[in-house]
Formats: C-alpha cells, structure tokens, sequence
C-alpha cells in the first residue's frame, strides 16, 4: 500500500513529483497462454512501486492493464531478453544499463536523482 498522506502524494505539476521525474524498471518473467516462457519490461510509476511489489507478490500482475502501475516497455517470447534490448531500455530511460538487477532502494535513487535535478536548476 502507498502511503498518500498529503505530504506524499504526487502532483502532477510538481517538476521535482518522482512520478514526473523517474521511473522503476523491471524485468518481469511469466508463461504465455501457450505454455511459453516470456519476458517483459515495465516502468514503474514511484508512487505506484509498493502496489506493484504486492500485487507481483499476489501474483496479480495484468499486463494487458499496466496503466495503474506504469507502462509496458517490451516486451517478448523467450527465456531473457538479449543484452541489446537491455541497452535500449537503459538508454531510453537514462539509466546505466550495469546498474540493472542490483539490489537498490528505488525509493532512495530516485530521491537523489531529483536533489541533482534540484542542484541543476539552482534549487
């Protein structure tokens, strides 16, 4: 559950609002209706990331109605998406494609992300 308390709550006219500032990529893995394996990349709206986890945790992922949580990047049949899918995704989100499935507290990077957007503006 997000907290919403009025101190947290994101504003859509906020610049500095994570929802408008980052994005929490994930690399989800699922069974198509066929039995396949499949792969998929979501971006994950920061005010939406806890729901997302309890909702991943329930096994109650739709990817069919994401818009609650984020967008659906790409997605695909197969075991693991190739490297140059990875790298696209870093680079259309200005991520360091190294950084991807190390353990971090999104919560915290996107904190510092939006100090050094601050910094930038002279905030």
């Amino acid at each position: 559950m997000t907290d919403q308390s009025p101190s947290n709550t994101p504003n859509a006219d906020d610049k500095y609002a994570p929802d408008n500032v980052s994005r929490v990529i994930m690399l989800l893995y699922g069974k198509m209706d066929h039995g396949g394996p499949f792969w998929c990349y979501v971006a994950v709206k920061p005010s939406q990331f806890d729901a997302f986890k309890a909702a991943e945790a329930a096994g109650n992922i739709d990817l069919y109605n994401f818009e609650a949580f984020g967008e659906v990047i790409v997605s695909a049949e197969g075991q693991t998406p190739p490297e140059e899918v990875t790298l696209k995704v870093a680079e259309m989100y200005g991520a360091d494609a190294s950084t991807f499935f190390q353990p971090i507290d999104p919560m915290s990077a996107i904190q510092q992300k939006i100090e050094e957007i601050k910094a930038k503006d002279g905030q």
